[in-house]
């Protein structure tokens, strides 16, 4: 007994928390669940809205695969560790479409919602855009590509920005020789007003017009665009950009459409631009000084202050100062004991 005893010790059951991330391998597969040993004291269960989320993803799923999984809920009703495979089927749904960018191979996506600038997309529950400069086929209306199942490559695929951009074009050498002519026109550190054409989780799109800088992007509804006299072409030539969510503010933007909607002004800054991919990079918040940097000369290195609880995480504590600042203590700081709420 007293060998068994010190066998056992050394394999202890681990205790879970939410959202810590687990290996296992799989045990059962069945249309309604998946069952994974991760070495707890019971199996972890994917089912329900967790395995419907997954897709094409569980349907891969062998008895035998090792995989990762991110814990749920450390316990049930049923005592059972209920897991997740969202962060995995994500993933491999941004593998796949850096593969296609690659390939050149179309893939399918859902029109999920139309706006001036075009069609926002799901393919298998991540959002893209298609710009109406990129559909195969002029339409007067939008709204009739919502709930339609479009073939479109992959253009832009950036997961680390949640950037994700379709079209139904070809290369065409003559488009993209008239937008290098015009990115050419554009340089860093020009300020524009344009005009919100698209809202996505990852940004706003805003169309600009080039030979306008400091200048209103539209012209009111009648008004003639003016041109050259020599070359009868338009003097004012419109370019979309791109400003990304981390580009809209200092503070941290979580859901854009409460800031934007399609139609309204904005003022811009250019940042960036890829003349060989046609991007082009616009920023909101460059345009004003960084209140933090202002603030942050209140604050000097081994000062004591007190704040509340803003929000616990796995990695630390957020705290908010009585002016409003936010500041980590980072999970190596906080004592092994010390249990921290919101509040």
């Amino acid at each position: 007994m007293a060998d068994l005893l010190a066998s056992s010790s050394n394999n202890k059951i681990p205790s879970l928390k939410r959202n810590q991330e687990v290996v296992g391998k799989v045990v059962m597969v069945s249309p309604s669940e998946i069952l994974v040993d991760i070495g707890a004291k019971s199996e972890g269960i994917i089912s329900g809205r967790e395995l419907s989320a997954i897709g094409d993803v569980g349907k891969n799923i062998s008895v035998g695969d090792s995989i990762e999984a991110t814990v749920l809920y450390p316990e049930n009703d049923a005592g059972q560790v209920v897991l997740t495979l969202r962060k995995l089927s994500g993933e491999k749904r941004w593998q796949e479409l850096e593969e296609r960018k690659k390939s050149g191979e179309e893939v399918e996506v859902v029109g999920y919602e139309a706006n001036r600038g075009g069609i926002i997309c799901d393919f298998l529950g991540l959002r893209g855009f298609l710009p109406s400069s990129q559909l195969a086929k002029a339409t007067s209306k939008l709204e009739d590509l919502v709930n339609k199942t479009l073939s479109v490559k992959v253009i832009e695929v950036d997961r680390i920005s949640n950037r994700l951009i379709f079209s139904q074009k070809g290369a065409n050498k003559k488009d993209l020789g008239d937008l290098v002519k015009l990115l050419a026109k554009v340089k860093i550190g020009d300020k524009y007003t344009g005009v919100v054409t698209a809202i996505l989780p990852f940004g706003v799109f805003v169309e600009i017009e080039i030979g306008s800088v400091g200048k209103l992007a539209g012209r009111q509804v009648g008004e003639k665009e003016p041109t050259d006299l020599q070359t009868h072409e338009p003097k004012n030539q419109k370019l979309e950009g791109l400003v990304h969510i981390s580009e809209i503010s200092w503070e941290k933007v979580d859901d854009v459409s409460k800031i934007y909607k399609v139609g309204d002004e904005v003022d811009v800054l250019v940042i960036a631009k890829d003349a060989a991919n046609g991007r082009l990079n616009l920023s909101v918040r460059q345009l004003t000084e960084d209140p933090f940097a202002e603030e942050a000369k209140k604050y000097t290195k081994e000062m004591i202050v007190k704040g509340v609880v803003s929000r616990v995480t796995p990695y630390g504590v957020f705290v908010t100062l009585n002016d409003g600042m936010e500041g980590l203590i980072h999970i190596s700081k906080i004592p092994p004991n010390m249990v921290y709420t919101e509040g």
